[in-house]
């Protein structure tokens, strides 16, 4: 026997939980933005700890 079919949920209506509040495209972007920034200040965190330091060359004076 085959289960009865129903439709998906269309996006922007509830589905019992809380009320769904909608953002415009340009919110959702700055959202967006704001996080990958914040991602990119720890990846460039990272490697400015673990990256070689570079010492001066004695020889490179001659």
């Amino acid at each position: 026997m085959s289960e009865p079919w129903t439709e998906p949920p269309t996006p922007g209506t509830p589905t019992g939980g809380a009320p769904v509040t909608t953002k415009s495209l340009l919110e959702q972007m700055q959202e967006l933005l704001a996080s990958i920034n914040t991602d990119l200040a720890g990846l460039d965190s990272e490697l400015r700890d673990t990256a070689p330091r570079d010492e001066p060359d004695d020889s490179a004076r001659d």
